[in-house]
């Protein structure tokens, strides 16, 4: 599914794509480690994105995005000029660590639920 509709489905179950465990490098490596690489190799959209704002990345629920509480592979987020890379996502060619892609492209979706 595309970002949007990843994060329509994660509200449909009363929660919204990961931010809040994205955030987190300890939650986001237990995540990542205990859940999505024991799986077949696949790429993940995570609650982040500069659609408002060209480069300045945000997580959906406002905080916004810092050297400190990412994990962009080497060279990330690139915005490819050309293909308007304004969603983010844990990309499986590169150890699952963030990426900026186009948003119409295809993905799993990380959600999660606040309490």
């Amino acid at each position: 599914m595309n970002w949007e509709d990843a994060r329509t489905y994660c509200q449909s179950l009363g929660g919204d794509l990961a931010a809040w465990g994205m955030r987190n490098a300890t939650i986001r490596d237990a995540i990542i480690n205990n859940l999505l690489l024991p799986r077949p190799s696949a790429s993940y959209w995570i609650g982040m994105t500069d659609i408002k704002q060209e480069g300045n990345w945000q997580y959906i629920d406002g905080v916004p995005a810092t050297e400190n509480n990412t994990n962009f592979a080497p060279g990330e987020p690139n915005d490819n000029p050309n293909a308007g890379a304004d969603c983010g996502e844990l990309w499986d060619s590169k150890n699952l660590q963030m990426d900026d892609l186009t948003c119409s492209y295809t993905r799993f979706a990380i959600c999660e639920r606040r309490y």
